[in-house]
This record gives C-alpha cells, structure tokens and sequence, in this order.
C-alpha cells in the first residue's frame, strides 16, 4: 500500500498525517483568506496603464479580478495591469481571492477612464521675480493641474487654487483644490480638495476656481457652473461664489454671481480699494471680454467690454493689484501679457512680458520685491 502525506494548514500550524492509498501530498487549507489590502479606485487615460493590487493572507491562495462583475480572462494574480483602449473599458472593479477552505472578495471599486488628450498631461510651474514684468526660472508648482489663481492672505500666508487631476485619487479629480505658503511662496502645503456646503444639486460642480480675499480676511472662491437638468450640465455657463474661514471648507453662497445670454467660465476676480472687479472671456479668442465691477463681490453691473484683440491673445487669466493699478494678465502665442485699467480711461493695450510663456497666468506679491507667477505648462 502507497502511502501519502496529508499537510493539513490551519491557523495553528502544520499537521501532518498518513494513511492515503497515493504517493501524493494533499494540502488541505484549514482557513479562508483574509484580504488586508483592497484595490484603490483611479483614473487612468486611453492608451496608459495601471496597476491595481491586492494584498490577502492566507495559503495556497488564487486570484480572479472581475469587471463589472464578470471574470477578466488572465487576470489571475495580486497584480492586475489593467490598459485601456476606449473610453468605455472603465467600470466597477474586485477581485475573488480564494483556496481550499473558502474566499473573500474585495469591495468594488471604480476605474474610471479619460481620453488621452487633456488637462490632465500639463503641470502648474512658478516662477519668483523682483517685479511683476520680470521673473527668472520656472520649476514645477503641481503637478497634473490647471486654471490656477493667486491671492495674499492679511497674516501674509498665500493661498492657490486650481483644478486637480490626480489619476489615484478618483475623488478628487476634476476638482477644485487648494495649497498654502507660510514662506512667500518657497515651500507650499500638498494640494487637498475644497469642500462646498450647501452647493444645490440642481448645479454642476464647481470648476474653473478664482480665489480672492475678502475685506473682512476671508476667503471667497469664485467658480464656473450651470444649472443640471435630469442629471447632465444644461443652460448657460456662468460664475457663481462660496465663502470661507480657512480656505478648505466653504459654504455657498447663494444666487449668481455673473451671467448673461451667451456662456462664460474661467472668470478673474479682484477686490481693488472698494470695489470688486471681474473679467471673462466673452468666447473664443478675437471676442473680447466682459468686464463687470461690485460693491459687495455679490452682485456685479456690467461694464463696457473689453474690446477684441487680436485672435493670438486669450482672455483667460488673472487680475492682480500691481502697485494700485488693476492689472489683467493672460497668455498669448507670443507669450505672457497684461493689460491695465484706469477708471478714466479704460483698458490699455497688451503688454507682452518678455521670454515669460505659457497659459492661464497668476499673479501675486509675496511682499514688496518679490512676485511670484504660475502658469501652465
């Protein structure tokens, strides 16, 4: 008679036993895996590829992830590189970890995917320079994110918004998020996501942030959104606003901030003296833009718009106090502009900085002699 050995794998050890009529030793697992370590939800662009984990306890231990629910052929390990070729290969991922004695399944989780093209690909750089038409070299501010804005706290922290793209972190992506400097501008806090209160649902998310400092010291963010209608963005795009203490959490504010017939985003705002001024493209470059001024940051008339420039130059930018004048600065083909207001005579024509390129400028003073400006790259 052939014997065998029966390994018998519990969670006290390793017993062994004989008396089978084979040469073969038979595992026989005693305890069902424990997963320690789930999948994380992400996005991931066409064409890229991710990697989604898990870690589990446990012996002789097998492996099948699912999307949607239904196997993924091969995917048969702890290690899943998941690449996309369409917009629809995302959806809800687990995965089944199993032995002998049972198995456990991961919560599901999102992957969401993005076409290959978008903000996503371009980086906030800054750069530091002794006035606000000068700068030296520019180095990465953060990374996978867009349409910045500047603004100088009364205690002489800076604070930035912008829109975030972090592919591993699902819920803050394609949001508004925020860093603050202690050091004028040196080092900055990593970037976190605002939290508005009280935003309706009958609106879509905020984008497009502008940050401005209130004349009681707090925070309001100004932001592009239109009105949902059975789920999906409907109507006209315009500028809406929600107030803050610390710059993280905000409370909406009720009502609209700026709108006409024809849509508008990415406005700039600044309060100047006693009033509040704000600037937005009226559409596509060669179309001008809207110049609207406020008492209260609230409720703003429209001005005369600005007039049309020529199609290389965007109004997609920031306002800034430059040594009391009201400056707008922006991007261009030929690089970094600004133009400036007087009351008595309107806007001046653009002023291109010189070796200063890339787009959606913002503009601030650290204090007096030092500027900082970010911009996309």
């Amino acid at each position: 008679m052939r014997g065998c050995s029966v390994l018998l794998i519990g969670t006290a050890g390793v017993l062994l036993a004989t008396g089978c009529a084979s040469d073969e030793t038979v595992a026989i697992v005693s305890a069902p895996p424990v997963i320690t370590q789930e999948p994380a939800a992400r996005v991931v662009p066409v064409n890229a590829t991710a990697e989604l984990t898990v870690t589990a306890t446990g012996s002789a231990l097998s492996y099948q992830w699912r999307r949607n629910r239904i196997p993924v052929p091969g995917a048969t390990s702890a290690r899943y590189l998941f690449r996309p070729v369409t917009m629809t290969d995302g959806g809800t991922f687990d995965v089944v970890v199993s032995n002998r004695a049972g198995s456990a399944t991961t919560s599901p989780v999102t992957v969401r995917v993005v076409t290959e093209l978008g903000p996503w690909r371009n980086d906030l750089r800054l750069a530091a320079g002794a006035s606000p038409t000068t700068f030296g070299s520019f180095a990465i501010w953060v990374r996978q994110a867009g349409v910045p804005s500047l603004a100088r706290l009364p205690d002489g922290r800076l604070v930035g918004v912008f829109q975030w793209f972090p592919f591993d972190d699902l819920d803050a992506f394609d949001q508004v998020a925020v860093v603050f400097s202690s050091d004028s501008g040196r080092t900055w806090t990593s970037p976190r996501r605002i939290v508005i209160t009280g935003l309706p649902d009958t609106l879509q998310r905020a984008f497009d942030p502008t940050i401005t400092v209130t004349e009681h010291g707090r925070l309001r963010v100004y932001f592009t959104s239109s009105r949902m209608v059975n789920g999906k963005p409907s109507g006209t795009l315009g500028f809406f606003s929600a107030i803050s203490s610390d710059g993280l959490a905000y409370t909406w504010e009720p009502g609209v901030r700026f709108m006409t017939d024809k849509s508008t985003v990415d406005c700039a705002v600044l309060r100047l003296g006693d009033r509040w001024h704000l600037v937005s493209p009226i559409g596509g470059p060669g179309e001008g833009a809207y110049h609207a001024t406020s008492s209260d940051g609230l409720t703003f008339t429209r001005l005369p718009d600005i007039p049309a420039l020529p199609p290389a130059f965007t109004f997609v930018g920031n306002l800034v106090n430059a040594g009391g004048t009201l400056r707008f600065v922006a991007g261009s083909m030929q690089g970094v502009w600004f133009m400036d207001y007087a009351p008595a005579r309107g806007w001046s024509g653009p002023t291109v900085l010189a070796g200063v390129n890339g787009g959606d400028p913002a503009l601030v003073e650290a204090f007096t002699g030092r500027w900082l400006l970010v911009n996309t790259q």
